[in-house]
């Protein structure tokens, strides 16, 4: 103890041996610990015990290929290249975390130190095993590639490897997180690594296998380790469990592997923290209040909401989702996998397919029968849509709760069968929203109509031109009304609606940037031999570029209309219609009503709008 005299240590070894008070330094001055000898050996024996003891992912952590869970394609691999007496001098193990990548470099570097020479079945309890096991092997080295990245190490690393193996038959080094050294100490590594000692072996161990050079890659024999299944992790955390003499029930066993997303180490973990809350009885509600998962009511509750059209309710699951503290993006995979269990629900004999109690199936099937599997495939392909972006939102849960709401106004699938014999039942919300609408009235010519007793909801055109600022030279010019006394020109406006799609083409072919800028104007009127063309939005640049052009315009004019003809622009600030000027002239034909009327139920059917 710091400061403590030798005289003061004696004394206090003294006191213990005689049960009196003992005094400790406890860094600052002299403290009397006025428990007696019995008080103390407990204390220390809770110490021991906690010293003792082990974690379930390390206590129960492979020893052995036969031990490895969900990676059957390398094991095999593995255990036939040691039969054939074929082993690489440089192993690579790729994968994501805690499937299994160190513990299997471990048990390589034993069955390489076997007794009696390399073998697949090793003894795991032999005291070369056993050091190798728990890291105190002094031929194997296992080091970590974050925190020994440079180019020193590797150096230090290449005398090593030069002497032969104290105990041991090989001198294995097992650089786990690989990909985390330096350039310089991947090209230090490279001649080592193609032509090693005869009794020397490399085991790469890493998460990004792209961050390695493909110098390196090529020296190994790749090993891709895979997530491990659901199947596999759960049956895995019986034996644990059952050797722990411990109840449980298969759904929370379910509910942990789902949550370790494909790894074991992962779900020892958290199966780990399920037992420290639970104690010997490991139930469902347990595991969800440990983990700090939302419970399937909620989900259950949330797809009743989309199916009754529910917007209260929906707004306070999604209040309750975030009072759970969970992230966002955690939800739409728990809400996304609540929709592929309905899918399983209502496929014939697809209760097989999830992995819950008895009870909690009936319930799915209950809840699925009241859905059709076309549009649980709707939501759950807009879950995935919004998951893949909600990552990146600055508020998740605002854009989950706008999301919550979108579901809402999904109308129900119909076939199309249904939809070509008729034979479908429209939401109330859809047919009451239709019937608000009257038909628009069809007019006839002789009858005239101003623009201010024309209905809002008739026609998306009229509101565009009733919004759009009146050009200046309209306020004295009416094109729709002709003096009678005054003859008609020779050239109507409507013939050059007519061509002027092919007018533009030839100036774009001509002058492409007097066409670019063309493409925001439209014929307006014809006076005499002079046609007035409205610019809408266009900066006095692009005017006064239009003017240096004038002349290529009016060529192309009389080319194709046949007539010496000049042109005005007029600048107009307001809004481009979106009709086509070559369209403008079908304006005076009015459809089939029949045709109207398929064309309007089509639209209301599928809640579109018609573009043109």
């Amino acid at each position: 103890v710091p400061g403590e005299s030798r005289q003061a240590r004696k004394g206090a070894a003294v006191n213990r041996r005689i049960h009196v008070p003992a005094v400790h330094w406890n860094g600052i001055g002299w403290i009397m610990d006025n428990r007696n000898q019995g008080d103390r050996t407990a204390v220390h024996g809770q110490i021991r015990s906690m010293m003792t003891y082990k974690v379930l992912s390390l206590k129960w952590r492979p020893q052995s290929f036969q031990d490895v869970v969900g990676q059957n394609h390398i094991t095999q691999t593995l255990i036939n290249a040691f039969q054939q007496n074929r082993i690489a001098q440089g192993y690579i193990f790729a994968g994501p975390r805690g499937v299994g990548k160190t513990t299997m470099a471990r048990i390589l570097a034993m069955a390489l130190n076997a007794e009696g020479g390399p073998r697949a079945d090793f003894d795991k309890d032999s005291p070369i095993s056993r050091e190798i096991a728990n890291g105190r092997s002094l031929d194997v080295l296992e080091i970590d590639g974050a925190s020994n990245r440079g180019i020193d190490e590797i150096r230090n690393l290449r005398e090593q490897i030069k002497f032969t193996p104290m105990h041991c038959s090989f001198k294995v080094i097992i650089i786990d997180e690989v990909h985390m050294l330096t350039n310089q100490a991947f090209n230090a590594l490279l001649r080592t690594l193609e032509e090693p000692p005869a009794h020397g072996k490399f085991i790469f161990c890493t998460t990004d296998i792209h961050k390695v050079p493909a110098t390196i890659i090529s020296r190994c024999q790749r090993f891709d380790f895979n997530r491990i299944s659901l199947h596999d992790i759960t049956g895995r955390l019986e034996v644990i469990l059952k050797a722990e003499e411990k109840n449980y029930d298969k759904e929370s066993l379910a509910t942990i592997a789902r949550k370790a997303d494909g790894s074991m180490r992962d779900s020892l973990s958290l199966l780990d923290q399920a037992i420290s809350y639970c104690g010997d009885e490991i139930k469902y509600d347990g595991v969800v209040q440990a983990l700090g998962l939302i419970t399937d009511d909620l989900y259950f509750e949330f797809t009743r909401c989309i199916r009754e059209r529910d917007d209260t309710g929906m707004v306070e699951i999604v209040s309750q989702f975030s009072g759970f503290g969970v992230p966002a993006s955690e939800v739409l995979v728990g809400l996304g996998e609540h929709i592929r269990n309905l899918i399983y629900a209502g496929i014939k004999d697809g209760g097989s397919l999830l992995e819950m109690n008895q009870e909690h199936k009936e319930k799915y099937t209950t809840e699925s029968s009241s859905w059709d599997r076309r549009d649980l495939l709707r939501i759950g392909q807009l879950i995935s849509n919004v998951s893949a972006v909600i990552r990146r939102s600055e508020d998740p849960y605002l854009l989950l709760e706008m999301t919550a709401l979108k579901l809402l106004e999904l109308d129900a699938s119909v076939s199309i069968d249904e939809l070509l014999s008729g034979d479908y039942s429209e939401p109330a919300k859809r047919v009451s929203t239709i019937q608000k609408v009257s038909a628009p009235k069809v007019l006839k010519p002789d009858e005239k109509q101003t623009v201010e007793s024309v209905p809002e909801t008739t026609s998306r055109e009229s509101k565009v031109s009733a919004d759009a600022a009146p050009a200046p030279v309209l306020d004295s010019v009416e094109p729709e009304e002709e003096d009678a006394n005054t003859p008609l020109p020779t050239l109507s406006i409507e013939s050059i609606h007519e061509h002027w799609p092919a007018i533009m083409e030839k100036i774009h072919l001509k002058k492409p940037s007097i066409g670019a800028v063309l493409e925001g104007c439209r014929p307006l009127k014809i006076s005499g031999n002079i046609i007035l063309i409205q610019a809408f939005g266009k900066s006095g640049f692009n005017l006064k570029m239009i003017e240096k052009g004038i002349a290529i315009v009016e060529e192309i004019l009389a080319e194709i209309l046949h007539q010496s003809l000049k042109i005005k622009f007029i600048q107009d600030g307001g809004v481009k219609p979106s009709a086509n000027i070559a369209d403008s002239n079908h304006e005076k034909t009015q459809p089939h009503p029949d045709d109207e009327n398929t064309l309007n139920r089509i639209v209301e059917l599928f809640d579109g709008e018609i573009l043109h």
